[in-house]
């Protein structure tokens, strides 16, 4: 296996799910249907500071030092995204972030599998509804800081791929990535269904 063959199993392993988490359905789900600007900006933020901090632990438990600069990227990154949402807010309020299915990773493989990929698939679906959202709003300026930050974790997907080429070496590690990445993404669609449901709302498209 390799980077794309991986992201192409995931990707048709967990369609379902990202379809889903990419519909106008998810803000309703990540903010409680409290779908305002600060609400937006604040999950968007916790969900970032916590990957900032979940990566910055891992850069420190690694023996591989090509694993831990990538980690300490990743961090780097996510710091820079929560900072600069945070600066956006006109308000702080009181919310967590999304699940993304980060955490309880314990080597090296997983991690980069369900913390930079599959992670990383979980917040490009959420956060071009963030866009639209701004969009829809006529914020513009707001509408291109979540680009910005989409693109930001997009490019740390493909820093797991890079990452992933280099840390395994046979295909069962593969495997074990693409399963971690799997499992983000599923962790991260039944929070987003359990949100939905709450709420009352079924969280399966209107055919």
């Amino acid at each position: 296996m390799d980077g794309q063959q991986f992201l192409d199993r995931v990707r048709e392993n967990e369609r379902t799910a990202l379809e889903r988490l990419g519909s106008d359905k998810a803000l309703l789900a990540a903010t409680g249907a409290d779908l305002d600007t600060d609400t937006v900006l604040g999950v968007l933020a916790a969900t970032e500071l916590f990957h900032a901090d979940a990566f910055r632990r891992w850069s420190e438990e690694t023996d591989d030092e090509r694993v831990a600069d990538a980690f300490r990227t990743a961090a780097e990154t996510a710091g820079d995204h929560a900072d600069r949402l945070d600066a956006d807010l006109d308000a702080v309020p009181d919310d967590s972030g999304l699940e993304t299915g980060v955490g309880g990773q314990d080597d090296d493989v997983t991690r980069a599998g369900a913390g930079l990929v599959g992670a990383a698939l979980v917040l490009d679906r959420v956060l071009l509804q963030a866009v639209n959202f701004f969009v829809n709003e006529a914020d513009e300026r707001r509408a291109d800081l979540i680009r910005e930050v989409r693109t930001g974790a997009n490019d740390r997907r493909d820093a797991g791929l890079a990452l992933l080429d280099v840390v395994c070496a046979s295909d069962g590690e593969w495997n074990r990535a693409a399963t971690a990445a799997e499992d983000a993404i599923a962790a991260a669609y039944d929070d987003y269904v359990d949100r939905l449901e709450e709420m009352g709302i079924d969280p399966k498209p209107v055919c």
